[in-house]
């Protein structure tokens, strides 16, 4: 049976079902937006997929936390992601672009010759958040020590993804912007943003990342005017950061380029120091360095010449 009954003797603690809980209260989420989807109301589905990314946030905290990481919770939170941040938009997009008797007034309906078109893109976004994911619990886990696992993700991960995709949808919501994208921009952007999952392209993780001194000032400024716009406009706001989110990705390979330049550097100069030691040690020889000026300026005991050697200056 899946399910087994615990007696006294083998029992769950409740600590190692927490995050367990979380990840389950992640997949409720993701399955409540298709609801709300399919019923047209896009404000409550867009709030659900948010509460999906914040449990997501915290399931994988809860069980470092805890010490209770296990492979049954790795696959169901790929599955959590999935539904939540691979299904939930696909369907999202496909209800508010080719059903808008449901919708807004505002949503145009698309032409009936470019429907299947854009089938194929949503299809093509949620199989590249598919790919992505077995990707990543099939992966062998990075070293603790390795920096470039820490500061960066391989891809666009599913969460951002998920906002990334729903921008059209966060600004046409929106009561301060009023504006849908042309049904063939939104078609060609869900697929470039699949790509992006599926890439090798770098993109910041936020885990370990450091802010210079100078940005602080510039960084607390713009943290207070994005609560600010979320006080008036919560989906602006939403859009303001998945697409800075989009924004930064030449600045992470740029960063993630220059890691992986100083690491290399580095192991250069350590594979050079590990060959130069042994030839540098005093005791290992005749060939470990030339001869101090007391020993150039005196005869050996025996010699067969009597003329004093010139002292060397210059090469102590």
């Amino acid at each position: 049976m899946f399910l087994k009954f615990p007696s006294r003797r083998n029992v769950v603690p409740f600590r190692a079902l927490f995050p367990n809980m979380i990840t389950s209260a992640a997949l409720a989420c993701g399955l409540a937006s298709l609801h709300f989807s399919i019923q047209g109301k896009f404000e409550s589905g867009l709030i659900a997929i948010a509460l999906s990314a914040i449990f997501d946030a915290l399931d994988g905290r809860a069980a470092r936390l805890l010490r209770v990481t296990s492979r049954f919770g790795a696959v169901l939170d790929s599955l959590s992601d999935f539904v939540s941040f691979g299904v939930g938009p696909a369907v999202m997009l496909y209800v508010w672009m080719l059903r808008p008797e449901i919708g807004p007034a505002a949503i145009k309906p698309l032409p009936h010759h470019l429907e299947p078109m854009f089938m194929v893109c949503v299809l093509t976004y949620s199989m590249c958040a598919a790919m992505r994911l077995a990707r990543f619990t099939s992966a062998k886990p990075a070293k603790k020590n390795n920096p470039i696992a820490s500061r960066f993700f391989t891809g666009m991960p599913t969460p951002a993804a998920a906002g990334v995709v729903l921008i059209p949808i966060l600004i046409d919501v929106s009561t301060t912007i009023k504006w849908q994208m042309p049904p063939v921009a939104v078609a060609v952007y869900t697929v470039l943003v699949g790509a992006l999952m599926v890439s090798r392209r770098p993109m910041f993780s936020f885990k370990k990342l450091a802010v210079h001194p100078r940005m602080v000032l510039p960084l607390f400024i713009s943290v207070g005017i994005l609560v600010f716009i979320a006080a008036k406009d919560a989906w602006l706001a939403g859009a303001i950061l998945a697409g800075g989110y989009v924004l930064t990705l030449p600045f992470s390979h740029i960063s993630h380029a220059r890691l992986r330049q100083s690491m290399t550097d580095h192991a250069s100069r350590a594979a050079n120091e590990n060959e130069t030691g042994p030839s540098s040690n005093p005791s290992s020889g005749p060939s470990s360095g030339p001869a101090s000026p007391a020993a150039t300026t005196s005869a050996a005991p025996g010699t067969d010449t009597d003329e004093p050697r010139p002292l060397r200056i210059g090469n102590s």
